[in-house]
């Protein structure tokens, strides 16, 4: 009894530090992609599995509604990282929230994408809101502020994002 309490607290501080290397990773690649200075919005969507690996997936459109970049991150462990997925690269973000979609990838990492389009869409009619032009201005664009630009993760040029 001596020995198992220390070891299990080992193993609870050694999964913490690997949380937080994990989280530090997840932040750096969300910082990265809304830095990049391109147009369009990103979705984070997730889904965990019963047993199996859970997905975290990042999801960037462009104006047009074109998936333009695509990271998966799948594992069960703080070991995991996000790498490319590139077959989603060129899909359309209405063919990805179909409800019955499961290729090309699993089942997980489709309810994944199809939660990242619900967030993008999400992002897309708020920005409309935001972006509508009103009488005195003309056919202004009117310029996001810093905090909603952070708060919906849109990426613009025109703007730029940080």
């Amino acid at each position: 009894m001596f020995v198992l309490i220390p070891v299990l607290a080992g193993l609870w501080v050694l999964q913490s530090i690997g949380t937080y290397f994990q989280m530090s990773h997840y932040r750096k690649v969300l910082s990265e992609i809304t830095a990049n200075g391109t147009e369009g919005y990103v979705g984070v969507g997730n889904a965990k599995g019963r047993l199996g690996k859970g997905v975290i997936l990042i999801l960037v459109s462009g104006p047009d509604g074109k998936v333009v970049r695509s990271l998966r991150m799948r594992g069960m462990t703080v070991f995991a990282r996000f790498e490319e997925a590139p077959e989603l690269v060129g899909l359309r973000t209405e063919h990805l929230a179909q409800i019955d979609l499961d290729e090309p990838y699993d089942a997980s990492t489709m309810l994944a994408a199809r939660r990242a389009v619900e967030q993008i869409d999400r992002i897309r009619e708020s920005s409309r809101e935001t972006d509508e032009p009103s009488g005195a201005e003309g056919g202004k664009r009117k310029e996001v502020s810093k905090s909603s630009r952070k708060r919906s993760r849109r990426v613009r040029s025109t703007v730029g994002t940080r």
